[in-house]
């Protein structure tokens, strides 16, 4: 049995055909894939990736992108989507942390931020 894919604009969450980028709403370029089996299934995950250095033990730049639940069920059920880039690789001319939360149900940017990673507070 075959499940038909359905793909939806990670920032507006208008409904896309397969591949086409950019949104041809808002320009984003990032996409979400459901599948519906007797109920709308989202592929979950959170991935990792980044840049090393030779000075610095942890990645230099590093991105952390995909679903995760949120700790306010009520307000998003389905659970969010979170962007996160640190960047380590010049802390004196660049150090930078930058975050952008997005509900998956309605597409809304709820958090979308940066600020010098030195003054970043982990919460």
């Amino acid at each position: 049995m075959i499940i038909p894919e359905r793909y939806f604009c990670q920032k507006c969450g208008t409904e896309l055909k397969k591949n086409q980028k950019p949104c041809p709403n808002c320009g984003c370029i990032n996409v979400y894939i459901t599948k519906s089996l007797d109920r709308e299934l989202i592929f979950k995950g959170f991935k990792k990736i980044g840049k090393k250095s030779e000075s610095i033990k942890r990645f230099a730049i590093e991105v952390r992108t995909g679903w995760q639940p949120s700790g306010d069920k009520e307000k998003h059920p389905e659970g969010i989507i979170r962007y996160q880039r640190f960047n380590r690789e010049n802390i004196d001319k660049e150090d930078s942390y930058q975050e952008k939360i997005i509900d998956v149900k309605t597409g809304i940017i709820c958090r979308d931020f940066k600020e010098p990673l030195s003054q970043h507070e982990h919460g």
